[in-house]
């Protein structure tokens, strides 16, 4: 088994590459750029928003709403982003309510975790305090209390919820995580169903991947950037052959959010214009369903995604090598075939056009094709 899968593996996470509370400190004060206080814009709010998705969010979102986002260590510093930032610590709530009572969020993304599985085995209390969002919740209750706002809350989740004992996951299939970093997630779910209903939209993401982040490094290998530059070098590395995902490309998960936040909008504007007695009517009317499966179109293994970049990018794949998952010692157990079903989100959001891996891979390297 190459060193080099071993040593990705160590450093990278399943899926979101979000901030995590691992991070290193930064001296720099947050880069921002004061935004238009129109009425119209829907106030935003990403928690996590210096993390890999965070960062894709602000720059997808920050053109149609005003934006804010929560960091604990890495305030995106590098140029001026058009978000306002707040210093939160999400586990402990320091920070939190100030920054949802100050900046009164209509909308929050949720994509702040502790995601890497060996990390959440070693300390299950220190991953659930921040992959169960219980103070952000607690705060949103605050601002509805205080402000009158009844905030939509879309929340980050995995793939991990499910087993792996087959494929093609759809969202009323049992959840039976076999790792900590699942259980949390899936903690996570029941506890926004029972303290938040009809209140949040849960986003079950799979790997994701995608270009560079748009506003600033986030220190920490990207799967097929990763594979790219180890097939440039020749240097002979093992991919996994039994474990399968749906892998995503990070700007779908961007525009599935955009379409949320702007059915949330139309239905709150229309209950605004004609008030019932049911304070929950303009989430219901959103979305007919609360939980969706956030993946790309195709069941991939790691290897067949090491093959497709030896492809686009005009790369021998001798040194792509075959591999099993027991052959690498993790610390964890992953699950084996977590590929999703995508036919509720497509059928609940048809403008929706899920990115095909080899298209991705054209959009991240548009000069290496072969």
């Amino acid at each position: 088994m190459s060193s080099k899968l071993e040593q990705y593996l160590a450093a990278a996470e399943p899926g979101v590459f979000q901030a995590q509370l691992s991070a290193s400190p930064v001296s720099k004060q947050p880069a921002m750029v004061t935004t238009s206080d129109s009425s119209s814009r829907t106030r935003v709010l990403i928690t996590g928003g210096s993390g890999y998705l965070g960062q894709f969010l602000i720059a997808a979102l920050k053109q149609s709403h005003s934006i804010a986002y929560t960091y604990l260590h890495n305030a995106i510093t590098a140029h001026p982003v058009n978000a306002e930032p707040f210093k939160v610590d999400l586990a402990t709530g320091e920070g939190l309510q100030e920054a949802v009572l100050q900046f009164k969020p209509q909308v929050v993304v949720n994509c702040a975790a502790l995601s890497q599985p060996a990390a959440c085995e070693r300390d299950y209390e220190a991953c659930r305090k921040l992959n169960v969002p219980s103070k952000l919740v607690e705060a949103l209750k605050q601002l509805q209390r205080k402000a009158g706002i009844d905030a939509l809350l879309i929340h980050i989740s995995t793939d991990q919820v499910y087993d792996g004992s087959r494929p093609d996951w759809a969202e009323t299939d049992p959840t039976q995580p076999v790792n900590a970093y699942g259980r949390s997630k899936l903690e996570a779910e029941q506890n926004l169903a029972a303290a938040y209903l009809h209140k949040h939209v849960v986003l079950r993401a799979s790997l994701i991947y995608g270009p560079q982040p748009p506003l600033q490094a986030v220190g920490r290998p990207l799967f097929v950037q990763f594979v790219e530059s180890q097939l440039a070098q020749g240097i002979e590395t093992s991919f996994f052959v039994d474990e399968f995902r749906s892998a995503v490309y990070v700007n779908d998960i961007c525009e599935v959010v955009k379409l949320v936040i702007s059915k949330y909008s139309a239905a709150a504007a229309a209950a605004a214009a004609a008030p019932s007695d049911t304070g929950d009517a303009c989430h219901l009317a959103a979305l007919p369903h609360s939980i969706y499966n956030m993946g790309g179109p195709e069941r991939l293994g790691r290897h067949d995604m090491a093959m497709a970049v030896a492809q686009h990018c005009g790369h021998s794949s001798k040194a792509i090598k075959p591999a099993n998952s027991a052959d690498v010692q993790r610390g964890y157990s992953s699950p084996a075939d977590i590929s999703m079903k995508m036919e509720q989100l497509l059928a609940d959001m048809p403008s929706i056009r899920l990115t095909p891996f080899a298209e991705g891979l054209a959009a991240i390297f548009p000069s290496k094709a072969a």
